[in-house]
């Protein structure tokens, strides 16, 4: 059974970049209930046209923030399954994995990467219908 190896250096940075990235989320979550007390003194004493062009650029701000992770994550796994597809194996001998993992070949490789390329069409479904939402959000508070 062959087995792609781990990337120990990319082991390293991801766990790095993830300890970051939780670490920045927690500040600003504690940031946040801040904001949104200012956010709503400031509102409360507002004109409702005023709310409303809050409200429009809060909620179409939203969905475009939620659809940019979306679409790279969608673009990610198509060029994930495709490459695993091209090569007749999963994962690609190209992709650095986090440990190390049993390598897949023809009917089940295919499988897989189908399996990716089709979360990947999800995903970026899912980035278009948000775009779609924000648009919407744009439109109707107007």
């Amino acid at each position: 059974m062959e087995i792609h190896r781990a990337d120990k250096a990319y082991r390293k940075r991801t766990l790095l970049l993830l300890a970051l990235t939780t670490l920045l989320c927690a500040v600003l979550l504690l940031l946040l209930d801040g904001w949104l007390q200012q956010v709503n003194a400031q509102l409360s004493a507002s004109d409702p046209d005023t709310v409303r062009r809050w409200l429009r650029g809060l909620l179409a701000g939203l969905g475009v923030a939620l659809a940019v992770p979306a679409a790279l994550l969608g673009r990610g796994l198509r060029r994930l399954g495709l490459t695993a597809r091209m090569e007749g194996r999963f994962p690609p001998r190209s992709w650095q994995t986090l440990r190390d993992v049993h390598v897949l070949r023809d009917a089940p490789a295919l499988r897989w990467a189908r399996r990716t390329e089709s979360f990947g069409l999800a995903a970026l479904a899912l980035a278009a219908a948000l775009v779609a939402w924000a648009l919407w959000a744009w439109w109707r508070f107007d």
